[in-house]
């Protein structure tokens, strides 16, 4: 580096920073490194500590060399005769004498064919046990990063559709991206979406219906079913929906009660978009097609809303509406059923004051009788000590008068009278 300075007093300062500067770039110190990628860098970093490995291996007294089926572990003191296995069936050989060959064919399979590591082990001792760990997880690090990024995509997509299963068979679906897990309504697949009487539990649910069969009935099946309901009036194998080209039926089983839009299904029936589903007493859907639904909003709107509201942009099916249409269709009128109940609970209001008046008016009789008998009794006895008072003690002129006087008279039975003269 050439350093440019002047000599004139007026460059003073800049003389000074620039030789300052060379002073400091004589200090630095280049290495030259080579670009390489972040898993291409860990993956000779793993290959250098398998290579330690092996060494320290080696040096325990167990040579690790490469062959194509098997590992080879080789000590000093001699060779003897041991069992086998097959290496197309992820087994190994290991001598008596404690040879042992290693494949490295492909990465991740180094230490996939070290047989006997029991063996091995009593043999070797803690450290020989740590590096022989320690070579197992480096090689299926190595197996890890070495994967195409197809592989990967692949393995995602496999783990992506295990997981889309399992939340499917909870009743949860998961967004387009994969990420987002809530209930979202897929473009393509028919589904039954549950319907509550509390509008803030409706729409909570969303099963798939899948290509072909889906079971429905109830976790006590001895067929696995692919929706799991409980309840008194679910059967072990209630119904079930056929998928066929786009078109949804469903099948009721024998003596299972299933609702198909108010009328009680008994032989299968394809399902409409919009069509209300009651499975037993308590479990009401709403089932949609949305390849069915896009096209009858590309078709005039049809005037039959009863039948499947919700489809041409009218009402929407909500639990209320699926009970009205279940009493309708059944033959009962809820206003007229209701003022029977009305009726009924009046005649029975009617007949039990009835009733309570009758006792109402035996007891104040009662009271009235008893009320009479007492005030009697105490004008009789107040007529008695008034009697009484008006009789002088010169009246009685001996003592037995007081005793036969009528005012002390009393109603004796014979026996008390026996006793008395007794």
């Amino acid at each position: 580096m050439i350093a440019a300075i002047s000599p004139a007093d007026i460059n003073y300062d800049e003389t000074l920073s620039t030789l300052r500067y060379a002073d400091r770039a004589k200090q630095i110190v280049c290495k030259a490194v080579v670009n390489e990628d972040a898993n291409a860098k860990l993956i000779r970093e793993l290959k250098e500590e398998i290579q330690k490995l092996r060494e320290l291996l080696k040096a325990e007294g167990i040579e690790v060399q490469e062959e194509d089926e098997c590992v080879k572990a080789e000590k000093g003191d001699g060779v003897g005769g041991g069992g086998g296995g097959n290496g197309n069936a992820g087994t190994e050989t290991v001598n008596g004498g404690g040879d042992a060959t290693v494949n490295e064919d492909e990465p991740g399979e180094l230490e996939k064919k070290i047989c006997s590591p029991n063996r091995l082990r009593k043999r070797t001792g803690s450290s020989t046990e740590m590096a022989v760990d320690q070579l197992q997880a480096s090689e299926k690090l190595i197996a890890e990063l070495n994967e195409t990024w197809e592989e990967k995509l692949k393995r995602t997509e496999q783990i992506r559709v295990q997981r889309e299963a399992v939340f499917a068979e909870m009743g949860v679906a998961v967004k387009e991206d994969g990420i987002t897990v809530g209930v979202f309504s897929p473009k393509k697949s028919p589904h039954l979406v549950n319907l509550n009487e509390d509008p803030t539990l409706s729409e909570c649910l969303l099963y798939y219906i899948k290509d072909g069969l889906t079971r429905l009935g109830t976790s006590e099946a001895n067929v696995p079913q692919d929706i799991q309901l409980s309840g008194s009036h679910i059967l072990k194998e209630h119904c079930v929906f056929e998928n066929k080209d786009g078109v949804v039926t469903l099948v009721p089983h024998k003596d299972a009660v299933v609702y198909l839009n108010g009328r009680k299904l008994v032989e299968p029936e394809v399902l409409q978009t919009g069509s209300r589903v009651i499975l037993g007493r308590n479990h009401v859907f709403r089932f949609t097609h949305p390849e069915q639904a896009r096209e009858k909003r590309e078709k005039p709107k049809d005037k039959d809303v009863a039948e499947t509201p919700g489809t041409n942009g009218g009402e929407v099916a909500d639990w209320n509406f699926a009970q009205c249409e279940l009493l309708e269709k059944q033959g009962i009128d809820l206003k007229v059923e209701m003022e029977k109940r009305l009726c009924a609970l009046e005649e029975q209001f009617k007949r039990e004051k009835l009733a309570a008046d009758q006792e109402f008016e035996e007891q104040r009789k009662t009271y009235e009788a008893r009320i009479d008998a007492l005030q009697k009794q105490v004008e009789e006895q107040s007529m008695t000590m008034s009697m009484y008072s008006s009789y002088s003690p010169e009246d009685f002129h001996q003592e037995e008068d007081i005793f036969v006087n009528p005012l002390f008279e009393s109603c004796w039975t014979a026996r008390e009278a026996g006793l008395a003269a007794w």
